[in-house]
């Protein structure tokens, strides 16, 4: 079967993005739980590097407000995080280069979940897929 250009341009970034979710996913899912279920070390200072507002979450004790420390509430925040790191990355304070990785690996993993699903919900508008 002959594909025309458009159907190159929806196939070629669909297994891509559908690559990077299959091998992102086992240790994205460890590291959701580790953050969420963890210590609290994590995601305080995952927040301290991209909240835009630290007191929306702490107190002014430094502790984390009682309905922002559950896992839930975690993982939903830190899902937030790598969904929105390519547009808050100039909050990041630490010039560590391990956390920026760090980000970056799992924003695009994020992000691959969302595309493939676009991606295949478009080759299946275009009929390319049946």
């Amino acid at each position: 079967m002959k594909h025309s250009i458009f159907d190159l341009a929806v196939i070629i970034p669909a297994l891509i993005a559908g690559c990077y979710l299959i091998a992102w996913a086992i240790p994205g899912a460890i590291i959701l739980s580790v953050i969420s279920l963890g210590s609290l070390k994590h995601i305080i200072f995952i927040d301290k590097q991209l909240a835009k507002d630290l007191d929306k979450y702490y107190d002014s004790n430094g502790n984390m407000r009682l309905n922002h420390n559950m896992p839930y509430s975690i993982s939903s925040r830190f899902t937030s995080y790598c969904l929105a790191y390519p547009f808050i990355k100039a909050r990041v304070k630490t010039k560590s280069v391990k956390f920026k990785i760090f980000m970056w690996i799992n924003s695009l993993g994020y992000w691959s979940f969302w595309g493939t699903g676009f991606f295949i919900l478009l080759a299946k508008l275009m009929a390319i897929i049946p």
